[in-house]
């Protein structure tokens, strides 16, 4: 007969066929002669090899044990599990099907080469023509509509290929990512202990969702080290999903076709994208990520290439959208223009001087604002007016309220009319009034980081923000 200890059944030296716990290995259960695997044990590797873990290295990840076990367990030696190595290698498995079940979403939408795109009510094309149309009596117009068509979205392109030291941003989002992500420092990263890469705690799924992404870029860097993390550390997230937001369905397809070209390792990727007004629209499309219905999930939301001071207004989005998507606890990662000290060192302070000479990236910034306008024109039939771009520096108004930021402010002036139309506010930050501003609101710093450019001069900084409340 075998006796019980406690919840531990382990069995007789006759059915063994040695003295029990003899041989035992240090993490697994009962160590017996050498022979067949038990029922138990052969029912566990069957299940390891059709979720893909063959080799002893992936099946002990499942378990959370070192590989010499998988010997044991295969010849017999061991034959049962211990309690806390039981649970252990259920939750393995639980993950690894969870796993399972997002890339089976994942490649029903990449069926026949198609890209799967989800359009929110009120965001497609057509609708924001229509706002574009209602808008343009006023004197606000904003950033939306300067890329939201295929035209629109070329300009964008160029305007970043000119003279935007884009090299140099993304290796300032790459190094971020891997601090974040590293559970060896003390403490460890805060992306990593969040995500229980440190192993404190149990494993956690992660929405990745990206605001306003562009082609999508740094948010495939963000990616790529998410994974690099897991695998250093021998461990499979429930799931990771990327969730891309914006209104420019031509960038968006470039956002959500990025990662897809990288996706290789674990846990694998689940791309969902969303055309979507994340400023002025209703986000129904967070009922779509899997942290809606999966429990033990933390998102991770991004607003990179200064896209939070492209804003209107940053705190009304802050309450009014942002806290719609993260709940306490999740995480935010900003990437800000840096206020310098002499803000002549900015180089958009040349924009601002009158009678200046206009450079080939200038000449592409002032297509990209006057783009909408003279779109616009043609769609109506309207003769062509006389516009110009002016930039004006402002601060101390209402465009720029956090403590210490100042404000790039686009419009373009329509001369006939004798009026101006704000395109786009580009705001520059003071790092300690953000970061007070932030914590004010409720959302604690949890990582600063500046990054310079190449004279040196500090132009960007990444803040990885909780929400607290």
């Amino acid at each position: 007969m075998a006796k019980k200890r406690g919840t531990e059944t382990r069995a007789s030296s006759a059915e063994t066929g040695t003295l029990a716990g003899e041989g035992a290995d240090s993490s697994s259960g009962v160590a017996g002669a050498r022979g067949a695997a038990s029922q138990l044990m052969e029912l566990f590797l069957h299940v390891c090899a059709a979720l893909g873990a063959e080799d002893a290295r992936d099946i002990a990840a499942i378990a959370d044990v070192s590989p010499e076990n998988v010997a044991n367990w295969r010849s017999g030696a061991v034959r049962e599990f211990k309690p806390q190595k039981l649970e252990a290698a259920k939750r393995g498995l639980e993950l690894r099907i969870r796993a399972l079940r997002a890339r089976a979403r994942e490649s029903h939408g990449r069926v026949g080469g198609l890209a799967p795109l989800e359009i929110e009510s009120g965001s497609g094309p057509a609708e924001l023509q229509r706002q574009f149309r209602d808008s343009v009596p006023y004197d606000y117009l904003g950033h939306r509509f300067l890329y939201f068509d295929a035209q629109g979205a070329l300009a964008w392109e160029r305007v970043l290929s000119t003279g935007y030291d884009q090299d140099v941003w993304l290796q300032g989002v790459s190094s971020a990512a891997t601090a974040w992500l590293d559970p060896s420092t003390r403490p460890p990263g805060p992306l990593a202990g969040a995500l229980g890469l440190d192993r404190r705690t149990r494993p956690r799924g992660l929405d990745v969702v990206s605001l306003g992404p562009g082609e999508g870029t740094k948010e495939t860097l963000i990616l790529q080290a998410v994974r690099a993390a897991c695998e250093g550390s021998s461990i499979t997230l429930p799931w990771l999903a990327y969730a891309p937001v914006d209104v420019s369905i031509p960038l968006l397809l470039r956002a959500s076709a990025a990662p897809r070209a990288r996706d290789e390792g674990r846990p694998p990727l689940d791309v969902l994208a969303f055309c979507a007004d994340f400023e002025e629209g209703p986000l129904e499309f967070a009922t779509r990520l899997p942290t809606t219905t999966e429990s033990d999930g933390l998102r991770l939301v991004l607003m990179l290439g200064n896209v939070f001071g492209n804003l209107r207004s940053e705190e009304q989005f802050v309450r009014r959208k942002l806290f719609t998507l993260v709940r306490p606890g999740d995480l935010v990662w900003l990437e800000v223009g840096l206020r310098p000290e002499r803000i002549a060192d900015d180089p958009l302070f040349r924009a601002t001087e009158p009678d200046r000479e206009e450079t080939s990236a200038e000449t592409m910034r002032r297509l990209l604002l006057e783009g909408p306008y003279r779109r616009w024109e043609a769609a109506s039939g309207r003769p062509p007016s006389t516009i110009e771009m002016r930039i004006t520096l402002r601060e101390d108004d209402d465009s720029a309220r956090v403590p210490g930021s100042c404000n790039f402010c686009h419009d373009v002036v329509i001369r006939e009319e004798r009026r101006a139309v704000t395109m786009l506010y580009s705001r520059r930050y003071a790092l300690e009034g953000l970061r007070a501003w932030c914590e004010r609101l409720g959302l604690r710093v949890e990582r600063m980081t500046r990054v310079s450019d190449g004279r040196g001069i500090p132009r960007v900084a990444h803040l990885l923000l909780r929400r607290t409340a």
